[in-house]
């Protein structure tokens, strides 16, 4: 019996990331896959946190307001505002907290450039997200597993239209980091195209699984406890 593009899904979710077979990433995913960053306020950069010790700016996106004032490559040492500074290690790898904020306020950020400190000012802006492709699937899924090495997935509501399938799923694990277990939602879509998901668009709860893990919520910023 041929497969539907449900059961395409739920085959995904149990077979790599509840099973843990990554192996079988090319069974689900098509090489001209493309995944679509939610929009938000903030600087439109990704990090590099993998060394354990040192935050490095690894992609910008053009034309955000990172794109004139960071680099690829700079060692994020500090940033701070009007309100609230960033310094450690921890509190600076999770940037999507400390970089995003009220749209036209400005942050500065402090990086270690060829050898040389550079303090940097950013104004907030509205960033249209990051698209990523299909070789950031498997690094991503395997940085995933490191940090929740027991995860569950399953599959609570499941609606198919044409070649798009929208999903609420619901996740929990055991975060090996911080020594805590959350449970949260994500909500999804994904578009399936000759047995193959060449498109997602995923939104997730992430103020919960942080409070779970111990943050508690100052606005407009995490604590940890």
């Amino acid at each position: 019996m041929a497969q539907t593009n449900i059961s395409i899904l739920h085959g995904y979710f149990d077979e790599v990331i509840n099973q843990k077979h990554i192996e079988r990433l090319p069974m689900y995913f098509s090489e001209r896959f493309t995944g679509h960053g939610s929009a938000y306020v903030g600087l439109g950069m990704m990090i590099d946190d993998t060394s354990g010790d040192r935050i490095i700016v690894k992609e910008i996106l053009p034309g955000s307001p990172a794109h004139a004032n960071l680099r690829v490559g700079d060692e994020i040492l500090l940033a701070y505002d009007g309100d609230h500074s960033w310094k450690t290690y921890d509190e600076l790898r999770q940037g999507g907290l400390w970089g995003q904020g009220e749209l036209g306020t400005c942050i500065t950020v402090r990086v270690r450039r060829e050898g040389a400190e550079h303090e940097v000012d950013v104004i907030r802006g509205l960033v249209q997200g990051f698209d990523y492709h299909y070789d950031m699937v498997e690094m991503g899924t395997r940085e995933f597993y490191k940090e929740y090495p027991d995860v569950k997935v399953s599959l609570v509501n499941v609606i198919e239209a044409g070649d798009l399938v929208a999903y609420q799923a619901g996740i929990q694990g055991y975060n090996a980091r911080y020594g805590r277990s959350a449970v949260w939602d994500e909500f999804g879509f994904v578009r399936i195209q000759d047995g193959k998901i060449t498109d997602r668009w995923t939104s997730e709860d992430p103020i919960s699984m942080y409070k779970q893990l111990g943050y508690t919520l100052i606005t407009p910023v995490m604590v940890k406890a």
